[in-house]
């Protein structure tokens, strides 16, 4: 995490063995995404810039946003408004960008992707995204890559 005049960069990256087509699905599907997003559902609708989507979960709005950049199998990045806890309801709005590239080395199969979220205030309800962002990332990675779940179902 990269601190600057108060606000926090956070970025995390890993290798998955799949390819950037099912990397975008299992970013964008929201039949996907509960396995592996602490069972939020996403909604994207057309992914077109300016376009609304939300993260649901137990019949609410878990996050909520606007599409402001999307290249199909390469590149996502939207504003981000979580609303699952008040601490983290209070953070003003930021911005996230998940890339998908091709290792720079040769690794076949093998999918990049970051998680870039910025515009964060430096305190501990941001730290704590970024904990869940590496939970979720694992998550599905473990799911691409073994079709199964890192964690099953909340009892």
């Amino acid at each position: 995490m990269t601190t600057t005049t108060g606000t926090t960069t956070q970025t995390i990256r890993l290798a998955i063995r799949a390819t950037p087509d099912q990397v975008w699905q299992a970013l964008t599907d929201g039949t996907v995404t509960p396995a592996y997003y602490v069972g939020f559902r996403a909604h994207f609708g057309d992914l077109a810039p300016g376009s609304a989507y939300s993260y649901t979960a137990g019949g609410g709005e878990m996050i909520t946003g606007t599409v402001l950049e999307s290249e199909p199998g390469r590149r996502l990045t939207t504003t981000f408004n979580g609303h699952w806890d008040p601490a983290v309801a209070a953070l003003p709005e930021s911005v996230v960008t998940f890339g998908i590239v091709d290792p720079d080395m040769p690794m076949r199969g093998v999918t990049i992707l970051s998680c870039v979220h910025e515009g964060l205030p430096a305190t501990a309800a941001a730290r704590h995204l970024e904990t869940g962002w590496v939970s979720i990332l694992s998550g599905l990675k473990t799911l691409l890559e073994t079709g199964t779940p890192l964690v099953g179902p909340a009892s």
